[in-house]
């Protein structure tokens, strides 16, 4: 017994000492908190460092931010896949692995002549994903001890945007001042699993140890954002260009995700590959509610028919997490969180060649991670960049999106691992031909 509830009270999982097995697509940090909180988005607002607060998208949704449906030009479903290679290393060893995941897909739609937007879509919002081991000694007898975890969150969503203000353009096509706000109705939904076991030396005459535990997690929530435009310079002819400026507001409301939580414990031999399951040691069930602080955010920028630029921050109080789930408890405290990135984006011109409609992207951003890892916090840096290239020669009806980042996180010290990651996502945004008109009911001349 004594040797079960080392085993069900490990809480952290002593990094360092980790190495990575076979089938692992993940990170060891994931194992943490929630598992690892994914940028929502698809690959046109990754490759400009997860921003879109202050810089609309005239193709592309973006999730978080529902005031910027009515800037859509067209409607437009997007789809999207990113795959990453990541190298973990610590002071002792290093390892590496790969995967390829889903980004989801949304689905907007502009109408009432620009006055409205309506969004839906889902998207993966935490990753859980790692297969760890780690030999030590019981009683003078050696043991291995191997932690497998997968899952993760979902969020499904269904926005609305409209214009609340517009001003009157002038003769020479300035534009003044905009208002726009839209809210999100979110369902969040997942599991985290998690499987931990000790697997003795058949000559120790000792059962092996299995120990599983499954959270799943449901709530609704929502979120709302506001952007508000105007004119930083004023055009002096008719086919001229100016500056706009734009602030972006956004803001998450607290969520309470009613959890159901399982617990199986059994002890278990092991013989020419095969498991023989000899007692059931211990057995729970619990449901109850865990409640998530608000977040907000801010987005700065300034942008022509060429250029955007835009800076943006986004904060969350996840140390503020509520956990009334009987027999359950956080793995690590969690903290409270902000992420801060700046991007640009570049397109040559209207017409022309498919290079030079191109859109051209790059990111820089700096994340805090939520959650405490032996109480230290777990924080990185990623450079992004990418291209968004329209499909067709002649117009513009559909998008392919390729673009890469390179992250940075965490360290070698503090028996901690130090993360490389290099990510390609690759999307693809379809938007009706021009002279076809979606969602525009048809009218009598």
């Amino acid at each position: 017994m004594k040797r079960i509830s080392a085993l069900l009270l490990i809480a952290d999982l002593g990094i360092a000492g980790l190495s990575a097995q076979g089938g692992s697509d993940g990170s060891p940090y994931s194992s943490y908190g929630l598992g690892d909180m994914l940028p929502t988005g698809q690959a046109v607002q990754a490759m400009m460092g997860g921003t879109g607060l202050a810089l609309p998208e005239p193709y592309s949704v973006i999730p978080g931010n529902p005031a910027s449906y009515p800037f859509l030009h067209r409607p437009a479903f997007e789809v999207g896949v990113r795959m990453n290679a990541v190298r973990s290393s610590s002071s002792e060893a290093s390892s590496s692995h790969r995967n390829a995941r889903f980004m989801g897909f949304s689905i907007g739609v502009p109408f009432g002549a620009g006055k409205w937007g309506l969004a839906l879509g889902l998207a993966p919002e935490s990753d859980v994903g790692y297969s760890l081991g780690r030999d030590a000694q019981v009683d003078g007898q050696p043991v291995k001890y191997r932690y497998q975890g997968d899952g993760g969150l979902n969020r499904a969503f269904l926005g609305l945007g409209r214009s609340l203000y517009r001003q009157r353009p002038d003769s020479l096509g300035n534009a003044g001042l905009s208002v726009t706000f839209g809210a999100d109705f979110n369902f969040v939904f997942g599991s985290l699993d998690q499987t931990r076991d000790a697997i003795y030396s058949r000559d120790a005459g000792y059962s092996n140890i299995r120990a599983f535990s499954g959270l799943i997690l449901r709530a609704p929530s929502a979120d709302a954002s506001l952007i508000w435009q105007g004119d930083l310079t004023r055009k002096k002819f008719r086919d001229g260009d100016n500056w706009r400026w734009t602030v972006g507001l956004a803001a998450g409301m607290p969520t309470v995700l009613m959890a159901r939580y399982h617990q199986l414990v059994v002890s278990y031999v092991e013989a020419s590959g095969l498991e023989t399951i000899r007692d059931t040691v211990a057995l729970s069930d619990g449901e109850g509610r865990m409640k998530l602080a608000p977040g907000v955010g801010i987005g700065l920028g300034v942008q022509n028919r060429h250029w955007g630029l835009n800076a943006e921050m986004r904060w969350r109080d996840w140390g503020g997490i509520q956990v009334d789930v009987p027999g359950y408890a956080m793995p690590a405290p969690m903290r409270a969180a902000a992420s801060y990135a700046v991007a640009a984006r570049y397109r040559p011109g209207m017409e022309g060649g498919a290079f030079n409609r191109s859109v051209y992207r790059v990111g820089l951003s700096y994340r805090q991670a939520p959650q405490l890892v032996f109480g230290q916090g777990l924080d990185g840096t990623a450079l992004s960049a990418g291209i968004s290239i329209p499909v067709n020669a002649v117009q513009t009806n559909s998008w392919v999106q390729v673009g890469g980042e390179y992250a940075l996180r965490g360290t070698t010290g503090n028996g901690l691992l130090r993360e490389r990651q290099i990510a390609l996502w690759l999307g693809l945004t379809f938007t009706p031909w021009r002279g076809e008109r979606w969602f525009t009911p048809s009218k009598i001349q």
